[in-house]
């Protein structure tokens, strides 16, 4: 299912999350599962999902939600 890497990247980047490795702090995940979500080589899911929602600010859901409305 793909994901709104423009939204993270706007979410993140008010929360003065600028790469991957600052989302990999805030998120508490390790560097390069942050750099293959921050890039989207791969899309945030469970557990990965609700952390980077969490440092970002945005719910995980919004990340999917508003991914399947852009590509409708």
């Amino acid at each position: 299912m793909p994901y709104d890497r423009a939204l993270l990247h706007s979410a993140a980047n008010i929360r003065g999350i600028k790469n991957p490795s600052q989302l990999a702090r805030e998120a508490g995940l390790s560097v390069p599962t942050a750099w293959r979500i921050w890039n989207g080589v791969g899309a945030p899911r469970g557990d990965h999902a609700d952390r980077v929602a969490d440092a970002v600010g945005i719910s995980a859901s919004s990340l999917y939600t508003r991914a399947a409305g852009a590509a409708a």
